[in-house]
């Protein structure tokens, strides 16, 4: 008897704290031997450009990196990383208010790409502000004080601190006050040429994600203790602890409302090509 030889997927991984409840526990391999898995970690943005050049095969990507690239990509069901109000990790930073910043040149982390979509469309279409961008790898404070106002999303957001007064606007809270719509900000994507090549194979890791995500929102302390070295005496740990309660990891009509509407005002405002019809694995 032939023993089957395990295929072997090559899934990114993104080190930030909302794609903690995926990873963690998900082992090397898994399905009984019928699936291995190859790690590539990066940034959300080298997530994004490895997955589209076909260095790796699924991975966690930005919502409008499916939208730019729909005819690569089908979707992982159940999954992915949203808010339905405060997101607290997709902030503008500035050192005045909303109102005052109309004509202002905001600067825009290298790792945003759905967040800063939406914060254009945000300035533009519910503000009806004049805007100019710059693309900044450095960190808030360094951005700060080339611009008035600057993009952050992820940890440096959530844990950014500041020895002077900075407003904080959380993009997600005000989408979801105008849209009164869920923001999805990851979606699960896998090359739909490598699903064409091991269907069987990633049918088996979309039901392990789903299971090891529910696992891990049910016990949050635990998560943070075991995958993030976070115990109830770290400072940081009420932050965390709230960040991953709130964020919305289930894929249901709602977010699919939300997103939809979201890559209709991307395609408005030229961010994007014209939204097709979502493709999910079978």
């Amino acid at each position: 008897m032939k023993t089957r030889v395990a295929a072997q997927l090559r899934v990114g991984r993104i080190h930030s704290l909302n794609t903690l409840p995926f990873y963690h526990g998900l082992n090397s391999r898994e399905g009984e031997g019928r699936l291995a898995l190859a790690w590539e970690s990066g940034t959300p943005a080298e997530i994004n450009q490895k997955i589209r050049e076909g260095g790796i095969d699924l991975a966690p990507i930005s919502s409008l990196e499916y939208l730019n690239h729909q005819d690569q990509y089908f979707l992982l069901p159940d999954v992915c990383i949203g808010a339905r109000d405060f997101s607290a990790s997709v902030l503008l930073l500035s050192h005045e208010r909303m109102e005052g910043l109309d004509g202002a040149t905001i600067s825009l982390s290298r790792e945003s790409l759905s967040a800063a979509a939406l914060l254009r469309i945000l300035l533009k279409l519910k503000f009806k502000f004049q805007n100019q961008f710059r693309i900044d790898s450095s960190g808030p404070l360094e951005m700060l004080a080339q611009s008035r106002a600057c993009l952050v999303i992820g940890d440096k957001a959530l844990f950014f601190q500041s020895g002077e007064f900075v407003y904080k606007t959380d993009l997600s809270e005000i989408w979801w006050e105008w849209t009164e719509l869920p923001f999805c900000f990851s979606l699960w994507a896998v090359r739909k040429k490598a699903y064409r090549a091991h269907p069987e194979e990633i049918q088996i890791f979309a039901g392990r994600l789903k299971a090891h995500l529910e696992k891990n929102l049910q016990d949050i302390e635990k998560l943070l203790r075991e995958g993030a070295e976070l115990t109830l005496a770290d400072e940081r740990f009420p932050t965390a602890f709230g960040y991953l309660f709130n964020l919305v990891y289930q894929w249901d009509e709602s977010m699919q409302k939300g997103l939809l509407h979201f890559f209709d005002l991307a395609h408005q405002l030229g961010l994007s090509p014209v939204p097709r019809k979502l493709e999910f694995i079978d």
